[in-house]
């Protein structure tokens, strides 16, 4: 299979013109979902996802992810090494594993992007890697390059367990059932142990999604003992540190925080397959380490890129805002509990777009509440001290591309699960945003499409429209975030008593009518958290505040991994950052200030709600400055103020959304 001449089996030409045909289909439908493949064996979930394609965004979301696919969603390929080489496409060969695994990233990421936005073109653009890898099986089966093809070392199967998230979202959407024929060949033939090398044991998720479309027994046997193999191993930190000693005992996480999160999900996938509660337990048991120990303001955990701690300048790698995401999603229809939702829309709404360049033309690889400048050599973390991962970048890792292609999976992962299925029938809106979905409900699978209209998590209401043809009785579930305390649901403009919230979400059992419009509010307050070293954080319902710093930004193109309409950038703060706030929780509504405004188009962009908190100045709290080379500055951590100059003067700053901001203050040193 050489990526300029190969010879073309009758077999393969088939295999290609049916996959050709598929891939033209999809692209025409522009991801949304044709006939899903019929599931052929039983779930043990609480929730199910839709067929991918079912829900489109709309409103400010839409907006947003516009930006996404407008710019490096579709032009990362032309702009940065790796995506710029045929990798799945005909490169076979490589120094190492790296590139197939973050090209897998991107393909995987626009797949999804593509179904959820209908965007034609970008799907023609990733089908042509995901059809020209299903055409190309090996005789025995064996899907991808000839590189990793021989299991020998770590990470041989990795790549694929990336890439084949690609594959699946591609046959949801399509309906084409030779996808999974093609994986279940894979999977079976393979000669590749899929437990001890590292990271190959994630391959349980794909190897379970492939089971439940083909039915076949022995991918399922394959994915228990993979899993029983992994724990042989799981004590070792290179592996995860995900020894049933370990994780039982609650400890701190040390190890790497993509490996721990993407193996540490595998259990609640082997439950829903097989209700067996044991594997429930271990990845609850594996979460709660996590919200323990290592969770950052903005909610993800400190990962730079091992698990750390939790003082203001730690930091997370843009790939664990979408794995952890992506990794709870199956937590949250494993167990129907509604605080998996309150955590991937934190870390949505927060930790997300606060890695992101709100033009979506770059991203940083390290991301922390606390930065106050973002160069190319300011980098405070201690993986890569001084060094340019925390600069935005459209590739930040460069050499090291995974971040450039993992985050275009987290806002398409969010929109998919916005709303579940319910074994009852029933559905369950389990995330929020403007959107629309299409999907069918009721013993006669009845057609029906419900348009969300909100400015959330700007503001409190979120309205939800009903088009049915006729009356349907189904169950209605709505998540209440933990935050809030006293929702209120209207029906067609009039009150309705709340139903009572079990396990997060409270339901409607009622007979819908056409037209019927749900209202439901969540009132918001504001909140303050504590953090390390006399630090102090503000939020409002789902939303952290920061200190937005104006930054000076100068771009640089650095031959191969940036171009001069998507370069690098060095943004060095202009305005005053060092401020502590003066705040009295015991009078938080006099003391703390919430605004809003009317929700513009692009929120993060322009921020219709703030904060205005009263604040000194801390005189000599300034920038940390490199004794060998002045010119390298640092983000400082916070001062002693027991030991500081502290105005006597009080100001009054404004706070906006942590999304909005680029350059930002998050943890305050507390004054109060």
């Amino acid at each position: 299979m050489s990526p300029t001449k190969f010879e073309m089996t009758r077999r393969q030409f088939i295999q290609f013109a049916t996959i050709s045909a598929a891939m033209l289909l999809t692209a025409e439908q522009g991801g949304r979902a044709a006939t899903p493949l019929p599931l052929k064996t039983r779930s043990y979930a609480a929730l199910q996802d839709l067929p991918a394609g079912s829900i489109n965004p709309q409103g400010w979301l839409r907006t947003y992810m516009e930006k996404q696919a407008e710019h490096l969603g579709s032009k990362l390929t032309q702009v940065s090494w790796p995506f710029t080489v045929a990798y799945w496409k005909g490169e076979e060969q490589g120094e190492l594993w790296w590139p197939w695994e973050q090209m897998a990233y991107w393909v995987d990421g626009a797949t999804r992007l593509a179904i959820v936005m209908n965007d034609k073109s970008l799907m023609r653009q990733v089908r042509e890697k995901i059809d020209y890898t299903v055409s190309h099986a090996n005789s025995d089966g064996y899907l991808g390059p000839k590189f990793f093809e021989e299991p020998t070392g770590d990470f041989h199967r990795w790549p694929h367990a990336v890439f084949f998230r690609g594959l699946a979202a591609a046959s949801d959407a399509s309906g084409e059932t030779e996808i999974a024929e093609a994986m279940r060949k894979h999977y079976l033939s393979d000669k590749a142990a899929y437990g001890k090398p590292t990271r190959n044991v994630v391959n349980i998720e794909t190897m379970l999604w492939c089971y439940e479309r083909t039915g076949d027994p022995q991918l399922l046997a394959l994915a228990e003992n993979s899993w029983r193999e992994y724990l042989t191993v799981a004590d070792d930190k290179e592996h995860g540190d995900l020894s049933e000693l370990r994780v039982f005992s609650a400890t701190p996480i040390d190890a790497h925080g993509v490996t721990y999160m993407e193996t540490a999900k595998q259990p609640a996938i082997l439950y829903a397959h097989t209700g067996k509660t044991e594997y429930l337990k271990f990845a609850l048991a594996a979460q709660r380490r996590v919200f323990d120990h290592h969770m950052l303001i903005d909610g993800i955990p400190s990962t730079s890129e091992w698990y750390r701690t939790k003082t203001s300048l730690d930091s997370h790698e843009t790939c664990d805002i979408s794995d952890h995401t992506w990794s709870w999603g199956y937590l949250l229809t494993a167990t129907g509990d509604g605080v998996w939702g309150d955590r991937i829309e934190r870390a949505c709404f927060n930790a997300g777009p606060g890695a992101i360049k709100n033009d979506w033309k770059a991203l940083q690889y390290f991301s922390c509440p606390n930065q106050f400048l973002a160069t190319l050599n300011s980098d405070h973390n201690v993986m890569a001290h001084g060094g340019h991962m925390m600069a935005y970048q459209p590739n930040p890792g460069q050499r090291t591309a995974c971040c450039g292609g993992n985050v275009h999976r987290l806002l398409p992962n969010y929109v998919m699960r916005m709303w579940m299925k319910q074994p009852d029938g029933g559905l369950a809106a389990t995330l929020y945003g403007p959107s629309k979905l299409t999907t069918t409900v009721g013993p006669d699978h009845d057609s029906l499409e419900i348009v969300q209209t909100t400015g959330y998590p700007f503001e409190e209401q979120i309205h939800f429209t009903i088009d049915l043809k006729r009356a349907v009785a189904f169950p209605l579930s709505l998540r209440i975030p933990e935050w809030c305390e006293n929702p209120n649901i209207t029906l067609n403009g009039k009150p309705i008593s709340t139903p009572h919230k079990k396990n997060g979400f409270v339901t409607l059992n009622r007979t819908f009518q056409p037209g019927d419009k749900i209202t439901l509010t969540l009132p918001m307050k504001t909140a303050v958290s504590h953090w390390p070293q006399n630090g102090v954080g503000l939020e409002h319902g789902p939303l952290v505040y920061s200190l937005p710093i104006e930054a000076n930004w100068t771009p640089i193109v650095e031959e191969r991994y940036t171009t001069a309409e998507y370069p690098s950038w060095n943004a060095t703060p202009t305005s005053a950052w060092n401020y502590g706030v003066v705040v009295d929780e015991a009078k938080l509504k006099s003391s703390v200030k919430f605004e809003r405004k009317p929700i513009p188009e692009d929120p993060w962009s322009n921020p219709p709600t703030r904060l205005i908190v009263s604040a000194k100045k801390i005189e000599d709290w300034e920038l940390q400055v490199n004794p060998d080379n002045p010119n390298q500055k640092f983000t400082p951590p916070l001062p002693d103020v027991s030991a500081s100059k502290v105005a006597d003067s009080v100001e009054h700053l404004t706070l906006v959304p942590y999304g909005s901001t680029h350059l930002r203050v998050t943890i305050f040193p507390d004054l109060g």
